[in-house]
């Protein structure tokens, strides 16, 4: 058979495939760049196209061996293996594009450090799982007719037991998907926020994105991902410093622990320098408009807590505020030459002298 007499044989919708899928696979890099947004990272959108490219080359392959094999028409299963992986990810490509074209019609636009991002809310979130309930029920249709299912009996069966498995599986995922659905709805925390994690003040760290079935945190400190599930994330405490309570900022504070003969001017004096100096530092963006506070806080048996509050709005740089403030106290106070040591609980007492023995009368 020589070139002629096989494009001869190829039927219109043979051609319709291979000319769609050769122009998409010349096209494939500047398609997925309008598809998949920048900010997911180059390694990530470098596999993503890797993935499209291969599908695009097995559909070439496969569709051409199908049509030189068998020109009357028949079928092989590698054609329909190759049928319900190019359904699959369609559908999930399908999927992608709604998503993101709901985002950002019923989404937040929000500043998420220099890039403006599109943030899911409750009616995208459940705009898109009824979409991807809708693509999911027309991929499985697809992957049923392919595979030769065509009596109502035999999709009916196919049907459900893929019901019965969704619902012995559902205990492990429902309970993710609503709850991702109430933060989103409750507006608590959303895409950019700064949060800790329960009552260490070191677990800080920026929700990056609010998924299906997790939360994906950006920590400040380590500078790794945390992946939280939505239904253990629902039950921690978290507080969001983003989310002020008044128009000042977040309340930070500066916290040393002196003993009683420490005077107030001299608790006063210091503070006070390290305040002046951090507004000449421009690594430390601290609210100079607002004057700050400087309380005793707690008191005790042997030493008395003192606490300077300040105002930041900066929450991305608060564990390096904290640090830079913590490094100014300490060389102010070595400059003062005021003592910053936790005062000895316990006095080690002497050794009391030795007794002379007792002496008896004869």
């Amino acid at each position: 058979m020589n070139w002629q007499m096989l494009f001869e044989s190829f039927s219109p919708m043979i051609l319709f495939l291979l000319g769609s899928n050769l122009l998409l696979l010349l096209f494939s890099r500047p398609l997925l760049k309008l598809v998949f947004p920048e900010d997911d990272g180059q390694e990530r959108f470098k596999g993503r196209l890797n993935m499209f490219r291969l599908a695009n080359i097995l559909a070439v392959v496969f569709v051409t061996a199908n049509a030189v094999l068998h020109p009357e028409g028949g079928t092989i299963w590698l054609t329909r293996t190759l049928g319900v992986l190019l359904a699959i990810y369609v559908g999930w490509l399908c999927f992608y594009i709604m998503s993101r074209l709901i985002r950002r019609r019923w989404g937040n636009e929000r500043k998420r450090g220099e890039e403006t991002v599109f943030i899911e809310t409750y009616n995208s979130r459940l705009l898109t799982v009824i979409g991807g309930v809708v693509i999911s029920i027309v991929v499985l249709v697809a992957v049923i007719r392919i595979l030769g299912y065509n009596t109502l009996l035999e999709a009916g069966g196919v049907l459900g037991v893929i019901g019965v498995m969704l619902a012995l599986t559902q205990g492990s995922w429902v309970p993710d998907l609503v709850s991702g659905l109430v933060i989103l709805n409750s507006r608590l925390i959303a895409e950019g926020d700064i949060i800790q994690l329960g009552e260490d003040s070191r677990q800080i760290g920026m929700v990056f994105r609010t998924k299906v079935f997790f939360t994906e945190i950006l920590h400040l400190a380590n500078n790794h991902r945390i992946l939280i599930q939505n239904t253990k994330l629902r039950n921690m405490t978290v507080h969001n410093l983003s989310r002020f309570a008044s128009a000042k900022g977040l309340r930070e504070a500066l916290v040393i622990n002196v003993s009683y003969s420490v005077t107030e001017q001299q608790v006063n004096a210091l503070f006070e320098r390290v305040i002046e100096l951090s507004r000449d530092n421009p690594d430390l963006p601290i609210e100079n408009q607002y004057e700050v506070e400087i309380r005793a806080t707690r008191g005790g048996d042997y030493a008395v807590e003192w606490s300077c509050f300040y105002y930041i709005k900066e929450t991305r740089q608060v564990l390096k505020i904290r640090q830079l403030m913590l490094a100014l106290l300490l060389q102010v106070a070595r400059e003062q030459n005021l003592s910053l040591e936790t005062p000895i609980l316990y006095q080690q007492q002497s050794t009391p002298p030795a007794l002379s023995p007792v002496e008896y009368p004869g």
